[in-house]
């Protein structure tokens, strides 16, 4: 069966991660036109900015596996308990808890 269930899009998430980290890698680069067209340059973010950019891309990263695992878990390729399993270990928190 090996998933499938959302089409394999949930890495697409992934692929926004990594974005995202190439923004926060060059936010300080400024842009210069004299430089070949594909040097990475930022956006030069305040430093709140990039805080939250941060935040986001742990979060993308954990959605991303966390999705992956129920995918697999309604495919029957695993459990529904090992999901939430995940879950909980990914948030930390019990179902109906806190």
């Amino acid at each position: 069966m090996s998933g499938g269930h959302f089409d394999y899009k949930e890495n697409y998430l992934g692929y926004i991660a990594e974005q995202l980290e190439q923004d926060i890698e060059f936010n300080d680069v400024e842009y210069d036109s004299s430089k070949p067209i594909d040097t990475p340059y930022g956006f030069q973010h305040q430093p709140e900015t990039m805080e939250y950019l941060k935040i986001m891309v742990d979060e993308l990263y954990r959605l991303q596996e966390l999705l992956h695992e129920y995918d697999y878990a309604v495919s029957g390729d695993s459990s529904k308990e090992q999901f939430l399993e995940k879950a909980r270990s990914v948030y930390r928190r019990k179902v109906g808890g806190e």
